[in-house]
Parts: structure tokens; C-alpha cells; sequence
């Protein structure tokens, strides 16, 4: 199987119908997420989104890049920046220089801040 060079690019744009859905369907109901008045009184002032929709806009770029091909997996992430509620955010990654099936991943936001890195490793399943 030959490997790609780049995951395909997929991008979100969050909203607080986005958050509110995405609470719901992961049972994550804090007000950092939901509430205004809330999250205006911590350190980001504003409602952020969570952190795993950015994972899963990554996963989403995993798939998409290698849909059906048999393939194992490992990824390796951490989060380096928050989300905004209202900010769109871009999920992707590029084959490491001489590393065959080793990427570097990322979630940035259109500014180039990163806000998710990390390491993926694909091995061709026979």
C-alpha cells in the first residue's frame, strides 16, 4: 500500500449550536463550553470549545485520508492551545521526513495557532 504524503485538510467552524450538540452527544455539559457569563469570569473569557472536538475533527482527517485501506494506527497527541466558540479550526498532517508512515498531525486555526499536535503512526494491515 502506498501511504500519502499529507492527511487531507478537514475544517470546523464552531459555534454554541456546535458546542451544545457536541454536549449532548459526549455528556459534557460544563459551562465553560455552554455559558457565557460563566466562562467570561475564567482566564479565557469566553466560551471554549471542547478540547475532544478538535480529536475528533482529526480522527475525521484520519478516516478521510485512508477510509477503508487496512491499516493500524497509533496516535499520540497533546493539546496546546484552546478554541474559541466561534472560531473555525483546520485538522491535518504531513508525512515526517524519512519516517514512512509517521506524521506529524495538527489542529490550527486559520491564524496558524496550533491548538492540537501530535504523531500518528500507520503500518499497512495484510
Amino acid at each position: 500500500m502506498s501511504l500519502p504524503t499529507s492527511l487531507k485538510t478537514l475544517s470546523l467552524e464552531t459555534s454554541a449550536a456546535t458546542a451544545a450538540a457536541y454536549a449532548e452527544l459526549s455528556h459534557d455539559f460544563n459551562p465553560l463550553h455552554l455559558d457565557p457569563d460563566f466562562a467570561a469570569a475564567t482566564a479565557f473569557g469566553a466560551p471554549i470549545a471542547h478540547g475532544t472536538m478538535a480529536l475528533n475533527l482529526l480522527m475525521q482527517s484520519i478516516a478521510a485520508t485512508f477510509g477503508d485501506q487496512p491499516v493500524s494506527e497509533h496516535l499520540d497527541i497533546r493539546f496546546s492551545a484552546p478554541v474559541k466558540v466561534g472560531e473555525t479550526i483546520l485538522a491535518g498532517g504531513e508525512m515526517r521526513d524519512g519516517a514512512i508512515g509517521v506524521y506529524d498531525v495538527w489542529v490550527r486555526k486559520p491564524d496558524g495557532v496550533t491548538t492540537l499536535t501530535g504523531t500518528l503512526q500507520i503500518e499497512a494491515v495484510a
